[in-house]
């Protein structure tokens, strides 16, 4: 019997096992349920979860077995943890590693064995979770994959009952310092009068017991004072009621808090505070309050109040419809989150000459109606008030009260008196340099600078590439909106030609045909010739009438497909017959391989033969007198349609994902013609293309028909491909899903 050599990890391998504290535990449901799952998807009667010990590999779960653990020199796992993926031993006694093994020839008498080794995130395989059998068999793919994905949840168990095994050892760790912190009360006291933040204590009865010297100095009281007053009163009004609530859960459990809220410091202002709360214990485990410190983080949350401005501003354009839609939100969002009462935007006009009011606009009050029509009227050059000189000056531009300053300063002026505006802020939305935009906001108050917002909007360039993205999404919309305009028209137009025409075609061709067949007397062999080379002509036109109707159905979404079963051969034969006496006039040998036994394909029959004739007239066309063209057929998966785009420069693929177990059955058109030069093979199967025989100047065609081919193999869900080389021929081919 083999013995499995020793992973090269084995050391480390053995010591992460050891500290997932797995080994000898009492079984788990979590493991219990993967095992499970794998013996019933494998359909096997064993299934197990195995850790590979140093000795010995233990079960930490286990489906149709009664034995918690296996020598390790006899286990088929010691070989699975040698390898990344999954080890699949269908027969174990025709396997030289396992034929001898006493699990094999003795009872239990395995014969079949998948395992998928466990490994952690370090890369260390700790074990396996594995399915046995007494008989010979082999795993399906589905079965193979769930193998695997049950390894990845074997190993995510771990992981989480790990991390679990580290929460509770850190919690330990944390009641210990908790009480020995307890017990040093008084060494705190020292420690906290020069520490860098606020510091309270408060008693079991929730009155408070001591503050640090910073917290007076914060406040502007005495201790005794701060004892007597507590700190609910210098709260903000708008906070007092959610600290309150957050204070006294935290108490009546006993549990660490957190708590933001606005305390008032000694001039007055309201200052933002990260509060924290720890109970206190005795070192007889009775509760003695809580110990708190306060951190001022007033700059941090406007900081996280500036960045959610933009963040909100941005997100809003970002989903806006149009480029005035993106500017109408940013004026909104950043009224809503400020004191500004009005915001307008002025955009550049087409010819760069001035700024003109846009229709994007935002005001929280009805007041402003009459302002915002009368602003409608104005347009400002380059320096030319407010949009005018932030335009030119790109540089943002602060007013405390327009309603008092020169109408040469804010030509306006006299519209904002009636409107009752006051400060005024505009500012420049730039992109690469460039400003897109200018957004003025004003208010009903004066005011004095607020160097921070103007910092906060001015320094975004970020808005202003997504307000210029915008105004690009709308450039592109409009421009699709024509194009597909555009091509509706064509399609349109193709449509109701070709019908025009077809009508007038189809009386030629039948009067052209009763002639020929003499039914109003003979012709001679003169008048026959010209009959003949009318009829041909015509039906060619009438040929090229039909591809157009096709390609404008098709690119109007409306053509149809009308599937049936069919006869994979029939289909080749009736092809070949359409074709078989313009072959013979070349002398060409036409042959019709059909090795592949498909009785039937769900297609629309005949788009099929079009695209066969399609392949099979142009074979013609381009294959000397004398050449051979064999029309064939074959199974394929989506492995070997993928390797069709291999080689460069000679074969091509129509484009679409498939997923690589899908089947297909192929029909190759192969010829011994002119083939295709490279340069030239990128225009096949695009419309109104043409790659002619230049030696031979009547091979001429409408371009259409390789186009088409496309079209109709993709409305059946395959695919076209095609290889060529100079000098020694063509194959094209036309993939169908099975």
């Amino acid at each position: 019997m083999q013995t499995a050599p020793l992973p090269d990890d084995e050391s480390a391998r053995l010591s992460a096992l050891c500290q997932y504290q797995i080994l000898d535990t009492e079984p788990e449901s979590a493991f219990d349920d993967l095992t499970y799952l794998a013996s019933n998807i494998c359909g096997t009667s064993i299934a197990v979860i195995s850790l590979i010990d140093a000795q010995r590999q233990w079960f930490k779960s286990k489906v149709g077995l009664d034995i918690a653990s296996t020598p390790r020199d006899v286990a088929f796992c010691s070989y699975t943890i040698l390898q990344s993926d999954i080890l699949i031993v269908p027969d174990a006694l025709l396997d030289e590693r396992f034929a001898t093994n006493p699990l094999v020839v003795k009872p239990p008498h395995i014969r079949f064995y998948a395992g998928m080794p466990l490994i952690t995130p370090e890369g260390h395989a700790l074990g396996t979770i594995c399915v046995v059998d007494f008989v010979p068999r082999e795993l399906s793919s589905s079965q193979i994959q769930a193998l695997q994905v049950l390894g990845r949840q074997v190993v995510a168990q771990l992981e989480l009952r790990r991390g679990l095994l580290e929460s509770e050892r850190l919690m330990r760790e944390a009641q210990s310092k908790e009480a020995a912190l307890s017990e040093s009360e008084e060494r705190f006291r020292t420690m906290a009068d020069s520490a860098p933040f606020l510091i309270w204590m408060n008693g079991p009865d929730k009155q408070p017991i001591f503050y640090n010297q910073r917290w007076l100095r914060f406040t502007g009281r005495s201790l005794e004072q701060a004892i007597r007053e507590g700190w609910k009163q210098r709260l903000h009004p708008d906070d007092q009621k959610s600290w309150l609530k957050t204070f006294t859960a935290a108490f009546d459990t006993q549990t660490l808090y957190t708590i933001e809220y606005r305390l008032k410091r000694a001039d007055g202002e309201y200052r933002w505070m990260l509060e924290t709360g720890v109970p206190r214990f005795l070192s007889n485990g009775t509760f003695a309050g809580f110990t708190g410190s306060c951190v001022d983080i007033t700059e941090r949350k406007a900081a996280e109040q500036d960045s959610q401005l933009l963040q909100t501003v941005t997100q809003a354009i970002v989903t806006s419809a149009d480029f005035y839609s993106a500017l109408k939100v940013a004026l909104q969002k950043v009224c809503e989150a400020t004191q500004w009462e009005f915001g307008e935007a002025w955009v550049p006009s087409p010819d760069k000459t001035v700024m003109e009011c846009s229709p994007a606009w935002y005001s929280k009050t009805n007041r402003l109606e009459e302002f915002r029509r009368q602003s409608e009227a104005f347009t400002f050059p380059p320096g030319v008030g407010i949009p005018g000189r932030v335009w030119k000056t790109k540089q943002t531009e602060w007013h405390q009260d327009v309603s008092i300053e020169a109408s040469t300063t804010f030509i306006r002026a006299q519209l904002a008196l009636d409107a009752g505006l006051k400060a005024t802020l505009g500012i420049p939305l730039l992109a690469n340099d460039e400003v897109i935009t200018v957004l003025v906001f004003y208010m009903f108050e004066a005011r004095q600078e607020d160097q921070r917002l103007i910092d906060l909007i001015a320094a975004s360039t970020e808005l202003g590439l997504f307000v210029q993205r915008k105004q690009a999404e709308e450039e592109v919309r409009k421009s699709l909106a024509r194009e597909q305009e555009l091509n509706k028209f064509k399609s349109s137009f193709i449509a109701n030609i070709s019908h025009e025409l077809r009508t007038p075609l189809t009386s030629v061709l039948g009067l052209s045909t009763v002639l020929l067949q003499q039914h109003f007397g003979s012709i001679n062999s003169r008048q026959e010739q010209y009959l003949s080379l009318i009829y041909s002509s015509g039906e060619h036109l009438l040929n090229l009438i039909n591809d157009l109707l096709d390609i404008a159905k098709i690119e109007a979404g409306k053509q149809e497909l009308n599937k049936a079963s069919a006869n994979a051969t029939a289909l080749c034969q009736s092809a070949i017959e359409m074709i078989e006496v313009r072959a013979i006039a070349k002398r060409q040998t036409l042959s019709l391989t059909l090795p592949v036994a498909v009785e039937s394909v769900v297609v629309d029959q005949q788009r099929i033969i079009q695209i066969l004739l399609n392949y099979l007239s142009n074979a013609v066309k381009f294959t000397p007198e004398g050449g051979t063209i064999t029309l064939s057929s074959r199974l394929a998966d989506g492995v070997e349609l993928e390797a069709n785009t291999l080689p460069v420069g000679s074969t091509h693929l129509s484009s679409s994902c498939v997923t690589l177990d899908a089947r297909f059955l192929v029909f190759d058109v192969s010829d011994t013609g002119v083939g295709i030069p490279i340069d030239k093979q990128h225009l096949l199967f695009q419309l109104f293309q043409q790659i002619d025989d230049t030696s031979n100047s009547q091979q001429t065609g409408s371009g259409l028909g390789l186009a088409l081919s496309k079209q109709f193999a993709e409305l059946h869900g395959g695919r076209v491909s095609f290889t060529s080389t100079v000098g020694v021929g063509s194959t094209f081919s036309v993939w169908l899903p099975l």
